[in-house]
């Protein structure tokens, strides 16, 4: 096949198109001669005028949509802001009629542009005018807050004349404040009265004057923009008929030039048929390898062969090509696989929340990452490239720290500079400021080291918070538990000494040896409920109190208890804010922090009490926070971190019993509040107490029956069934109830109970423990005996050395249950019991 040029073909082609072209370029260049003229006074007369007596009806028409938001601004700075977008637009629209060519119209538009200007700036004023009237609304509600209340002189409003005025608000509120002023007789008032009376009935009406003047305003505005668009579309109605002639005449020319070019296109057509069909020939095959390229450019390695058989340029292009493309997609293989791989480490290396940095075997700083700089608050400008590493340590070390291995040893940099490049090296680096970073090297192949480097100080806190809490808790639940059971042994104690105590006789040595003993269990008792206040199980009798006034009730005590050389000073800052909390508890916790702070001031020093409003920590429950501070002794950290711990103590043997603030600390945990305790060793220490903020009212239980015990009469020698595992507590509570009158049968569980009443003679009351070493409890022995039908319907009196509140959520403990705590004396037992005769 003998070869031919395309260039050869398309020139040929071209040459011919190219003599029909050139004729009906000169009969198209006489009639764009006559179009061009006319377009062009279309152009410069005609368009210019539509365009901008359009732009002109719009902006009239945005600015009536402007006034109703201008009249309804209720703040002088969105009135100010109205204002000058008011006054922006109608400079903009004096400057799109000033661009008018007719003069006529321009003069007609600038008359009415300053009529609407006019209304739209007495708006502005109305509205400003209103504003500040509801602004002295204000002043006036200052004044009537300030007026004294006087019973004597109070109007009297009935529901009659009250439902008069609700009408009125509907049909006429403009004439409700004149019929209140006179039903109520204001103006007869004193003269302070009177005064505010008629200030506020003259602005009532000046404010209905000005909506009624406003409502005018608005509908004058709205009916002047659309007298205005009106007049603009008359105008542009004429521009359009002008438009419309100069169209015919444009038309009249073209069709005569038609017939021409009809004539001539047929031979074009023909031309441009046979270099369609040549050229799509040629564009297809030139589409195939221009595709192939473009796919093989996108790196996509899934294109095929072209299959392009051909003896002009396109044939070349496609052998050539075809030795291209099986080169270059090996090549993108390859690239792509490496981009791949640097993408994936590079996304890595930069998105790490912990540090990273690379030193050479020569010791020399290769790369790092942002989290490296953020971590040792290093800018840019700091590293480079190439720095030794003893330049770059000399960054990182800036302030005081110590460098820990997991053993909490101390290292040396020197030692791990060496070892780093040999083995995994692991340390941490305690800051003054708190700030702990965990350093993690280990070397490389080719030589050098890579160090990750981890920020532990939010984990390292997290943890010992924990610890703290978990150590808490555990105390809590062991003391909880040792009270439970200290109860027990007390409640055989205390009634085995009440029995010897009204045995009879008795010599006046053993009378005292008795009486101490009591002494001492009664102040064992107190020890038990101080230790029921730190496991948070202690009974609470919780009511609304002014914090502010409990605090300033008691400064007296407090100033009396510390002594004279102290100075007791208060900044209250919570007047009439209200905590529901047992207050009796709350003063002995002031009290009790008091005198702490008094043993840390022997030689005098300053106390003060302070109140603010703010949120529990880490929440954003509203609460109260109690700070006590003092100028004393301060406490050392290790101290500060056991403080609360039960019978820790540094007072000298004997001084103190370790419990005062774990009383506290057991009282605000169980009143939902949270301690802090912060000091500084020889300067001050401060105590701060947060406690819930009471927003809304809530209705309060009446405790009467928690504290005043419902008697139970007994004919004498009546059957009394005593449920009780302990064998010592069941021995004493025998006797007592024998001594007071009673037969006692004894059952050690509830279960030797429930299969007694359906075999055995039914008692007239049942005493029964609540933990018993069956599986059910009391409150269950009690209930069941209550839903069954048996013929036992006697009081039933349950016992327990557990707080009520606690027996409540854990044994559902009803109100309506009979119950006495753990220990107590015989007369309170005889209190309850009574013989009926």
């Amino acid at each position: 096949m003998r070869f031919t040029s395309i260039r050869q073909k398309a020139s040929l082609s071209i040459f011919a198109i190219s003599l029909v072209a050139f004729f009906m370029v000169g009969i198209g260049w006489q009639s764009m001669r006559v179009s061009e003229a006319s377009l062009s006074e279309f152009e410069s007369e005609t368009l210019p005028e539509i365009s901008t007596s359009l732009t002109l009806a719009e902006g009239v028409a945005q600015l009536a949509a402007i006034a109703p938001y201008t009249a309804g601004s209720g703040r002088p700075f969105q009135l100010q802001t109205e204002s000058e977008r008011i006054h922006r637009r109608i400079l903009e629209l004096r400057g799109v009629a000033d661009s008018l060519a007719d003069s006529v119209f321009q003069r007609d538009i600038d008359e009415r542009l300053d009529d609407l200007q006019t209304t739209l700036e007495e708006l502005v004023a109305l509205v400003r005018e209103e504003l500040y009237l509801r602004e002295d609304s204000l002043a006036q509600q200052f004044r009537i807050r300030q007026l004294p209340l006087n019973e004597d002189n109070a109007a009297t409003v009935n529901s009659q004349q009250g439902l008069v005025w609700l009408l009125q608000l509907l049909e006429s509120p403009s004439l409700v404040p004149e019929s209140i002023l006179n039903n109520l007789k204001l103006s007869e008032q004193n003269e302070q009265v009177a005064s505010i009376a008629d200030d506020l009935l003259m602005a009532h009406r000046r404010l209905n004057q000005i909506q009624e003047r406003k409502n005018y305003l608005l509908i004058s505005i709205r009916a002047k923009s659309e007298q205005l668009s009106k007049q603009v579309s008359d105008f542009v109605g004429g521009l359009q008929k002008k438009v419309s002639r100069q169209r015919q005449e444009v038309s009249s020319f073209v069709d005569r030039g038609q017939n021409w070019i009809i004539g001539i296109s047929v031979f074009l057509l023909l031309g441009l048929t046979r270099l369609y069909w040549y050229s799509q020939r040629m564009t297809k095959d030139l589409g195939v390898v221009t595709n192939n390229m473009e796919q093989l450019s996108l790196g996509r390695v899934d294109s095929k062969h072209t299959g392009i058989r051909r003896n002009d340029e396109i044939g070349t292009l496609a052998d050539t090509f075809e030795v291209f493309r099986r080169d270059a997609l090996r090549r993108l293989e390859v690239t792509a696989e490496l981009s791949e791989q640097k993408r994936l480490l590079e996304t890595i290396f930069d998105n790490m929340n912990d540090g990273l940095s690379v030193f050479s075997a020569k010791g020399t700083l290769v790369a790092w990452n942002s989290g490296y700089q953020k971590l040792f608050d290093l800018l840019d400008d700091d590293l480079s490239v190439g720095m030794s590493i003893d330049e770059v340590q000399n960054l990182i070390n800036r302030g005081q720290h110590k460098n820990l291995n997991l053993e909490n040893q101390q290292v040396h940099m020197e030692e791990v500079n060496v070892s780093r490049h040999l083995r995994f090296q692991r340390f941490e680096r305690h800051f003054d400021s708190g700030k702990i970073i965990e350093f993690r090297s280990k070397p490389m192949p080719e030589g050098g080291f890579v160090t990750l480097y981890t920020d532990l100080t939010e984990r390292k806190s997290v943890e010992s918070q924990l610890r703290q809490a978990q150590k808490m808790e555990m105390l809590g639940q062991l003391t909880g538990g040792v009270a439970h059971d200290f109860n027990n042994l007390l409640a055989a104690i205390m009634g085995n000494l009440q029995m010897l105590s009204d045995s009879r006789p008795q010599t006046s040595d053993q009378a005292r040896y008795i009486e101490r003993a009591l002494v001492v269990s009664e102040k064992s008792s107190n020890l038990v409920q101080r230790l029921l206040a730190f496991s948070r199980r202690q009974q609470l009798f919780p009511v609304p109190i002014a914090i502010d006034d409990l605090i300033e009730g008691m400064l007296d005590l407090v100033e009396y208890s510390v002594g004279s050389h102290i100075i007791v000073e208060s900044e209250l800052q919570c007047p009439g804010v209200v905590s529901l909390i047992d207050p009796s508890q709350l003063e002995n916790a002031l009290l009790n922090l008091s005198l702490n702070s008094a043993s840390a001031m022997p030689d005098g020093g300053r106390l003060a009490f302070s109140t603010k409003l703010c949120t529990l920590p880490d929440s954003d429950v509203p609460a109260i926070r109690i700070r006590v501070e003092d100028s004393g002794e301060g406490i050392s950290e290790e101290v500060i971190g056991r403080i609360f711990e039960p019978f820790f103590t540094t007072k000298p043997v004997g001084k103190g019993s370790g419990l005062g603030l774990s009383m506290i600390y057991g009282f605000v945990k169980q009143s939902g509040g949270e301690i802090k305790v912060t000091s500084e060793k020889g300067k001050w220490t401060r105590v701060c107490l947060f406690l819930p903020q009471q927003i809304s009212p809530i209705d309060l239980v009446e405790r009467d029956n928690d504290t005043q015990q419902q008697t139970i009469f007994l004919p004498e020698h009546s059957l009394v069934w005593l449920v009780e595992d302990d064998e010592e507590v069941c021995r004493v509570m025998r006797e007592q109830l024998e001594k007071m009158g009673f037969m006692v049968q004894s059952f050690e569980c509830a279960e030797a109970v429930m299969r007694g009443l359906s075999k055995a003679m039914v008692p007239d009351a049942i005493v029964s423990d609540v933990n018993l070493s069956g599986a059910m409890s009391g409150v269950e022995l009690a209930h069941n005996i209550r839903l069954q039908s048996h013929s036992f319907t006697g009081p039933i009196l349950l016992m327990s050395g557990l707080p009520k509140d606690e027996l409540k959520q854990k044994y559902q403990l009803k109100d309506e249950d009979l119950f006495i705590p753990k220990p107590f004396t015989i007369k309170e037992l005889s209190r309850l019991f009574q013989i009926k005769y």
